[in-house]
C-alpha cells in the first residue's frame, strides 16, 4: 500500500492547486476530502485544480470525492494530471469531460 498524501497550494489567480499521490481509496479518502474542504473554505478560489499524477490506485469512493468536491466549487474542479490508473477510471465511468480531460492521456 502507498501511503496517501494531498496538499493545497493557493495560487495568485485565485485558484488553488491540490496535488494528491498514493492510493485513494475508502481509508485515505477522508484525508483528500479535509484539504479540499479546507482549500475551498480558506480560499475560495473560482476554480480548483487537482493533479492526481501520482494517485497509483482510485476506487469508487476516491471518484466520489471529485464529484462531491465538483460540485462544492460549482462546477469547478479541473483535474490538470492523472495516472494510467486513474484515468482509465475515469475514462469507464464517462466523467473525463466532467473534469476538462480528453479521452487520451496526456504524459
Amino acid at each position: 500500500m502507498t501511503q496517501f498524501a494531498a496538499q493545497a497550494t493557493p495560487a495568485p489567480d485565485g485558484t488553488v492547486t491540490v496535488t494528491a499521490s498514493g492510493e485513494l481509496d475508502m481509508t485515505s479518502a477522508p484525508e483528500l476530502i479535509n484539504v479540499l474542504r479546507e482549500a475551498i473554505h480558506r480560499h475560495g478560489p473560482s476554480r480548483v485544480d487537482l493533479d492526481l499524477t501520482g494517485v497509483t490506485f482510485m476506487d469508487s469512493t476516491g471518484l466520489q470525492v471529485l464529484v462531491a468536491a465538483n460540485t462544492d466549487v460549482g462546477g469547478g474542479l479541473r483535474i490538470t494530471g492523472t495516472s494510467p490508473a486513474v484515468h482509465r477510471l475515469l475514462q469507464l465511468t464517462g466523467v473525463l469531460e466532467e473534469f476538462g480531460l480528453s479521452a487520451e492521456r496526456s504524459p
